[in-house]
C-alpha cells in the first residue's frame, strides 16, 4: 500500500507545554504538519475536541443544497419535497451525527432552522408554525432524530448486535436495566480537574448514550432478544408521548421542560402526572 504523503496531518489534544515536543515524521523522515483543525472521513474535527467547525460545514453546505433544490424544482407537493429534504439534505445533517451531535442550544438551533425553512416551502404549510408542521408532516425534529438514533445505537451495543466500542455497562442493581459509569471527577490524584475537561466528559457520546437510555421507561430498557426493527417500534410509540417542541428562533413553547431534549421532556412530563 503506497500513502498519500501529502495528506498526512497531525491533530494533538491536551496541554500545549507536554505535546509541543512531540514530533512525528512521515515515511520519507519528513515531519508532519500540526494542523488545529483535521477533516478525516467527512468529520471535521478540532484540537479543542469541539465539532463546531464541523456543525458551520454542513449548515452551510445544506443551505446552498436547498437554494439549488427549491431553485430547481418548482413544484412544492409534499411528497416530492420531502423526498427532496431527505435524500439531499438530511442525510448530509445526519452523516456521523452520534460523533458530533451538538449539546450547545445555539448549534442545536443553527441546525433546526434548515428543516424548519425547507418544510415551510411546502404547499400547504405556508401559515403553519413549526411545531404544527411537523405534526402535520409526521417528522420528528432533527434534535429528536439523533437523539433517537443514539438511544438506539446503546441498545444495540448492549445487545451485542454492534461491537461496544464505548465499553457501555449495565448496572447489576435494580430490576430495570441502566446504563452505569462513573461520576465525572473534580480532581485526579490531588489535582482539580479543569472545568473545560469536565464538560467535554460530559458531553461526549458515552455519556449521552448513558442519560438518554436510562431516560427510558423500564419496559423499553429491558427489552432483549428483539430484532433491531422490534425496538424501533416500540421506541417510536413512546416517544409519540412525549412532546416534541424544538425552542427556535422566538417562539414561546408552552412546554415546561428546559429544552426539547428526550431527558427533559420526558422529566417534565413525569412530573405533570405527579
Amino acid at each position: 500500500m503506497i500513502f498519500n504523503e501529502n495528506k498526512f496531518e497531525q491533530l494533538t489534544y491536551g496541554e500545549t507545554k507536554n505535546i509541543e515536543i512531540e514530533m512525528y515524521k512521515n515515511p520519507s523522515n519528513e515531519n508532519i504538519k500540526r494542523g488545529d483543525v483535521v477533516r478525516d472521513l467527512g468529520v471535521i474535527a478540532s484540537s479543542n475536541m469541539s465539532f463546531k467547525e464541523h456543525i458551520k460545514s454542513v449548515t452551510l453546505s445544506c443551505r446552498v443544497i436547498s437554494g439549488m433544490l427549491l431553485r430547481t424544482f418548482q413544484t412544492r407537493e409534499p411528497e416530492v419535497m420531502l423526498k427532496l429534504f431527505h435524500t439531499y439534505i438530511r442525510s448530509k445533517m445526519e452523516y456521523c451525527c452520534s460523533v458530533w451531535s451538538p449539546t450547545m442550544q445555539g448549534e442545536i438551533n443553527e441546525l433546526e432552522r434548515l428543516q424548519k425553512m425547507f418544510t415551510s416551502k411546502i404547499q400547504g404549510m405556508e401559515d403553519l408554525d413549526y411545531h404544527q408542521r411537523l405534526e402535520r408532516l409526521k417528522l420528528y425534529s432533527l434534535e429528536r432524530r439523533r437523539e433517537r438514533y443514539l438511544i438506539i445505537y446503546a441498545w444495540q451495543m448492549l445487545e451485542e448486535i454492534k461491537v461496544n466500542y464505548l465499553g457501555l455497562k449495565t448496572s447489576k442493581y435494580g430490576r430495570s436495566r441502566t446504563i452505569w459509569s462513573r461520576p465525572v471527577r473534580w480532581s485526579y490524584r490531588g489535582k482539580k480537574i479543569k472545568h473545560s475537561i469536565r464538560t467535554i466528559i460530559h458531553r461526549s457520546t458515552a455519556k449521552k448514550m448513558e442519560r438518554l437510555f436510562n431516560c427510558l421507561p423500564p419496559n423499553l430498557r429491558n427489552i432483549r432478544g428483539k430484532t433491531t426493527d422490534n425496538f424501533k417500534k416500540y421506541l417510536d410509540k413512546w416517544l409519540q408521548t412525549i412532546p416534541d417542541t424544538p425552542k427556535i428562533d422566538n417562539y414561546s413553547s408552552q412546554c415546561a421542560a428546559e429544552n426539547n431534549s428526550i431527558v427533559n421532556q420526558a422529566a417534565a412530563q413525569l412530573l405533570r402526572q405527579l
